[in-house]
């Protein structure tokens, strides 16, 4: 199934949106099956010509068919010396099978190209389309951005993404809470734009989070450096973040959709683990408690085990816990947490009610 494989690599890198591991497997792949490079270079002198010489009525399969024509001319054409026989000759039906998916590859390629080529022209963005992932409340997800950034998306969150990201900026929207690991590239800054704020970085690590229904949002910086500025304010209203520190922006709780308040710079705990951080943790699959209110224990209890919980007492509500769990079950939680402050609970199906 390698031939596959290489067709699906090729086709990515061509079109810009191959990560820096798939450029380097599919440079594998061809170092092990050199026959298949007369396949990359083929569609390579597809995506390659000027364009000056394509006319964008013309049609894809007969500018294919002239760059095919035009190889097999130079394959027939006899030169003087003494020449190693090409390996496409060799193999008159591999080649005849592999230039049929290479010519399907290359009609998809060219009118993708035609598409971000008038694009560009009309709007300066190199967006040819947009996709979102969602993770589902009780679910987390995982995803590689095509700059080889990762993102670990939270329960009951979504991000937005262009297919290719442009020449100058990466770019993404983000609802609910993720952990990025930004790949490198000084020339292309990496933006994540949420309601309230925006998060702007070179390469780094750090942890967003802005659920609609909550009263605030949160960027907290693992390494490197980001600079956050508020959604639609100047340019003098940024703040620059060192590692284990987080910017919290507060929403007027009566009216979520209320303009954002000022930013705050908190200090986090330098020596404590990712892996122990309230606001990372989550990434390793860990449900960390650092002193907050049941309230807000019961919100990420809610996203984790996609549960309705219902404190009926407001005394309840303002209890606070430290607590730390891995792979536990609601009801094991909540056992647990009931053991250092006294209340009952009642679970029916997906509902949770929290009593005295």
């Amino acid at each position: 199934m390698h031939k596959e494989r290489i067709a699906q690599l090729i086709a990515r890198k061509l079109s810009g949106e191959a990560s820096p591991e798939e450029i380097k497997e599919l440079d594998t792949l061809l170092k092990e099956y050199p026959e298949d490079a007369y396949f990359h270079s083929l569609l390579a002198d597809y995506w390659t010509a000027p364009v000056s010489v394509i006319d964008e009525d013309a049609d894809s399969e007969a500018h294919f068919r002239h760059i095919l024509d035009a190889a097999a001319g130079e394959a027939q054409e006899p030169e003087a010396g003494p020449v190693s026989e090409p390996v496409y000759k060799s193999r008159p039906h591999y080649i005849r099978t592999l230039l049929a998916v290479a010519a399907v590859f290359a009609g998809l390629i060219f009118f993708s190209w035609l598409y971000v080529k008038q694009f560009r022209s009309q709007s300066g963005i190199a967006e040819t389309s947009r996709i979102e992932t969602i993770a589902k409340p009780g679910a987390k997800s995982r995803l590689l951005l095509p700059d080889g950034s990762t993102v670990w998306l939270n329960s009951g969150s979504r991000i937005s993404y262009p297919a290719s990201f442009t020449d100058s900026l990466r770019e993404v929207e983000l609802e609910g809470e993720a952990y990025f690991d930004v790949a490198k590239n000084a020339g292309r800054p990496f933006v994540v734009h949420t309601r309230d704020i925006d998060v702007r970085v070179l390469g780094t690590a750090f942890n967003v989070k802005c659920y609609p229904e909550d009263g605030r949002t949160e960027a907290t910086l693992i390494r490197g450096s980001v600079l956050v500025s508020k959604t639609g304010g100047s340019r003098q209203e940024t703040v620059l973040l060192r590692p284990h520190e987080k910017v919290v922006v507060y929403r007027a709780p009566e009216n979520v959709s209320a303009v954002p308040h000022e930013m705050i710079v908190k200090p986090l705990k330098r020596n404590a683990a990712d892996t122990a951080m309230v606001e990372t943790a989550w990434v390793y699959n860990k449900l960390v408690f650092d002193g907050e209110d049941f309230r807000e224990i019961a919100t990420e209890m809610e996203r984790w085990y996609n549960v309705k919980i219902v404190i009926n007492d407001s005394t309840i509500a303002r209890y606070r816990f430290h607590a730390k769990f891995e792979n536990e079950s609601i009801t094991e939680v909540l056992a647990a947490l009931r053991l250092s402050l006294p209340f009952a609970f009642k679970i029916n199906d997906n509902e949770v009610n929290i009593y005295k």
